[in-house]
């Protein structure tokens, strides 16, 4: 399962401040709470951004789901795009294993 992030906006007053980079911390927080396993941009400018403090790699469109693909190759834009692979949550259960090794 995928998610796009289709917009992120932080006004000019603002920037500079971490609110970008904590708005994109609760995005993947709540897409791996809701079990998405990636996440994907597109982007004209802030591809920079993205890759930059956000951890997502440009991908090719191939990588996007039938029907945004469809969209993205109508739409005639020159966008980016952007995926970035959410990690599954750490094991919350108290217990702990090494491979190779049974309790």
């Amino acid at each position: 399962q995928a998610g796009e992030l289709a917009c992120l906006f932080v006004n000019r007053a603002h920037e500079n401040q971490g609110i970008g980079r904590k708005i994109l911390q609760f995005i993947e927080n709540r897409a791996r709470e809701l079990g998405v396993k990636a996440l994907f941009a597109l982007s004209t400018q802030a591809f920079t951004y993205f890759q930059s403090k956000g951890g997502f790699s440009e991908a090719g469109p191939e990588l996007l789901p039938p029907a945004r693909r469809e969209k993205y190759e109508q739409s005639g834009r020159k966008s980016k795009v952007l995926l970035k692979r959410i990690q599954p949550p750490p094991n919350t259960t108290g217990t702990t294993s090494s491979p190779g090794i049974n309790p």
